[in-house]
C-alpha cells in the first residue's frame, strides 16, 4: 500500500478504523475464573459460581470498551454495541433478572490474572470481588491488537438466590416487601430478601484481611484507581485492607483502634501511612465495616511485612495480626535514581530488572523507556509495574546499553568479564505488566541517546519529533560516505525541518538511512507512535525528497 501523505495524516486516517472485538484466548477465560476463586478461597470466602447470565452481560460490555476505545462502566445509546447505560442494564438485557449486582472493569491488561490483580491492589474494586453477599460472576473479555491494542476485561458479580427470588412469584401477602430488585418488577418479601443475605454472608467468615495470611507473590505498589482513594498520591505501597462481616459485627458495632504493618526483618515500622474508615475515605465508598491501610511508600520487593490490627467491640478487644511477602521477580535487580549510574552485568546474565524510586516530579516511568546499545547487541523490556522494569540483554564483554526515562534520567549497563555481587540490590520476580492501571509494556524508544554504534531503527514520536540514529550521506557520486545521526521535525502534515545532526564513527548496522546527493532520503525501517499514551507502534519504510530546504513525504509503505 503506497500513500503520499504525511505520517500524522496517515495517523488520523487509521486511527479511525476501529476494528470490532477480536477474539479472545478462551483458555483466559478459564483461567480468570479459576485464578479469582484462588483469591477468593485464600482469603476464605466461598468460590464464585460462573453464571452464563451475567458472562453475556460482560462480554456484551467489553465488547463495547473496545469496540469504540473506551473505559469505564457507562455506555451511551446510539453507540455501537449498546446494551445498557449501566450494568443493572445490562445484566437484564441479557436474560439475568435481578438487578443487585455490582461490577468490575479492567482496562489494557493482556492477561485475565493481570487484569484480576490490578484491580485487587485497587481497594474499591477489592472490596467488589472480596464482597460477603455476591456468590456468582460472569467474566468478558474484548481485545483489539490492530491498529492499536486495547482491552477490556468486565467481571459481573451478583447473587443466584436474589435471582432466583426475581424469578418467583410476586409477594402478596400482608406484611413489608422490597421493590425495584428485579426487572420486570415484582414485589420481594423482606423476610426472603433478609435471608438471602443472612445465608451468603453465614457461608463467609467473620472477617477478611487482604493480603492473606502467608501470600507470597503481592505486589509492593498501588498506583491509581477511579474514583481515587489517594488523590494527593500517584504512587503509594500495596494497602491493607480489614472487612467485618455484616451478619456478626453489625449489631456488636466494631470499631479499630490500631492498624500497622513491620517489616519483619528488622521489626521497623512502616511510616507513613494513611487509614481509610467510613469517614476519612475521601470518595464515600467505604461502610462502617471496612478499613485499608495505605504505606504511603512503596513496599520493597521480596521483603516480609507483618499486620498488627487492634480493633473493639461493645463487648471486647483483639488483636489480629497476619504476614505475607512481596513479590520476588526471580532475577536481579537494581536501583537506579537515573543520576548516570553505571551498572556491570555479568556476561552469564542475561535477565535483570532495575527500580526507579518514585520521586514527587517523577512518580513513575509514565510507560516510556528509551535506550541506546553497542552494535550486535539485543534487548527486549516489558514494565512490571510503573517504576520497575525487566530487561533481556545480551552482547559480548564490553559492549554497553545506555537506558534513558522521565526527565531525560539515564544509567549505563555494561557488560563484564568480573562482576561484584555489590552490584546488585535485590531479587525479584516476573509478571505480565500492571493495572492497573495498567498496560505500557512496550518500549517505545523515543528520543533514544546517540550511540557511535547506534543501529536503532528511525522513530517518529506522537509529537512529530524524529531521530535518526545512523544515515549514510554521498556528498557526489563516487565520494567517501559520511556517516551522521539527524534529529528531523514534522512543520505540517508532510514536511519535515533538520533540527539537529552530527558526524558519528562508522557503525556495523545492516540498515542505515541513506541520503542521495540530491539529498533525497530512503528509511529502510521507521517505528511511528501515534499517541503519547500509548504503547502501540508501526513499522513503516519511507521515502523523503529535498526541496527549498525542507524533506518532503514522497512515500509511505507499511512493512507490517
Amino acid at each position: 500500500m503506497k500513500m503520499k501523505r504525511g505520517i500524522f495524516l496517515l495517523a488520523l486516517t487509521l486511527g479511525i478504523s476501529i476494528a470490532h472485538a477480536g477474539s479472545y484466548d478462551p483458555q483466559d477465560l478459564i483461567d480468570g475464573y479459576s485464578y479469582l476463586n484462588q483469591l477468593r478461597v485464600r482469603a476464605g470466602m466461598t468460590e464464585f459460581s460462573a453464571n452464563p447470565q451475567l458472562e453475556q452481560a460482560a462480554f456484551n460490555h467489553a465488547n463495547y470498551l473496545v469496540d469504540n476505545f473506551m473505559v469505564g462502566h457507562y455506555e451511551s445509546a446510539g453507540t455501537t454495541g449498546f446494551t445498557g447505560v449501566r450494568v443493572n442494564d445490562r445484566v437484564v438485557f441479557a436474560g439475568y433478572r435481578s438487578t443487585f449486582v455490582s461490577e468490575n472493569v479492567s482496562s489494557g491488561s493482556r492477561k485475565s490474572k493481570n487484569a484480576i490483580d490490578g484491580l485487587m491492589s485497587a481497594i474499591y474494586h477489592r472490596f467488589g470481588f472480596l464482597d460477603f453477599v455476591n456468590n456468582e460472576i460472569g467474566i468478558g473479555i474484548g481485545m483489539v491488537t490492530s491498529p492499536n491494542f486495547h482491552s477490556a476485561y468486565v467481571f459481573n458479580m451478583g447473587n443466584s438466590d436474589y435471582n432466583t427470588l426475581c424469578h418467583g412469584a410476586s409477594f402478596t401477602g400482608t406484611g413489608v416487601y422490597h421493590y425495584g430488585i428485579c426487572e420486570p418488577d415484582i414485589h420481594i418479601g423482606s423476610a426472603d430478601f433478609s435471608a438471602v443475605a443472612i445465608g451468603a454472608q453465614g457461608n463467609n467468615p467473620y472477617i477478611v484481611q487482604w493480603p492473606a495470611d502467608g501470600d507470597n507473590d503481592v505486589p509492593p505498589a498501588f498506583f491509581e484507581e477511579s474514583p481515587d482513594p489517594l488523590p494527593d498520591y500517584s504512587v503509594s505501597g500495596y494497602p491493607l485492607s480489614v472487612q467485618f462481616n455484616p451478619l456478626t459485627f453489625t449489631d456488636v458495632g466494631v470499631d479499630v483502634t490500631e492498624f500497622k504493618i513491620y517489616r519483619e526483618s528488622d521489626n521497623v515500622e512502616i511510616q507513613p501511612t494513611r487509614l481509610l474508615t467510613e469517614s476519612t475515605d475521601p470518595s464515600g465508598k467505604f461502610s462502617a465495616l471496612e478499613y485499608a491501610l495505605f504505606p504511603l511508600v512503596r513496599l520493597d520487593w521480596n521483603t516480609a511485612y507483618r499486620v498488627e490490627v487492634g480493633y473493639v467491640t461493645n463487648s471486647s478487644a483483639e488483636t489480629l495480626t497476619w504476614r505475607f511477602t512481596t513479590r520476588d521477580l526471580g532475577v536481579p535487580l537494581y536501583t537506579v535514581q537515573g543520576e548516570g549510574e553505571e551498572i556491570l552485568l555479568s556476561s552469564n546474565t542475561e535477565e535483570f530488572a532495575f527500580y526507579v524510586p518514585p520521586t514527587s516530579s517523577f512518580p513513575d516511568l509514565g510507560g516510556r523507556l528509551s535506550f541506546s546499545y553497542s552494535g550486535g547487541m539485543t534487548i527486549v523490556t516489558e514494565f512490571e509495574d510503573g517504576n520497575t522494569v525487566l530487561v533481556n540483554m545480551t552482547g559480548n564483554v564490553g559492549q554497553h546499553a545506555t537506558f534513558t526515562f522521565s526527565g531525560e534520567r539515564s544509567f549505563i549497563v555494561k557488560i563484564s568479564a568480573n562482576v561484584a555481587d555489590e552490584n546488585i540490590s535485590g531479587g525479584d520476580d516476573n509478571n505480565e505488566g500492571s493495572n492497573n492501571n495498567e498496560g505500557k509494556n512496550e518500549s517505545e524508544l523515543i528520543n533514544a541517546e546517540v550511540s557511535t554504534e547506534a543501529c536503532e531503527p528511525v522513530i517518529v514520536s506522537s509529537e512529530g519529533k524524529v531521530h535518526i540514529p545512523a544515515l549514510t550521506y554521498v556528498a557526489t557520486s563516487g565520494a567517501t560516505p559520511r556517516i551522521l545521526w539527524a534529529d528531523l521535525e514534522f512543520i505540517n502534515d508532510s514536511q519535515l525541518q533538520i533540527t539537529n545532526y552530527g558526524s558519528i564513527a562508522a557503525t556495523d548496522c545492516a540498515e542505515t538511512v541513506t541520503v542521495s546527493p540530491e539529498l533525497n532520503m530512503h528509511i529502510s525501517t521507521l517505528y511511528y507512535i501515534p499517541f503519547s499514551d500509548d504503547d502501540t507502534f508501526w513499522v513503516l519504510r519511507a521515502n523523503l525528497e529535498f526541496n527549498n530546504g525542507l524533506f518532503e513525504v514522497s512515500s509511505v509503505d507499511f512493512i507490517n
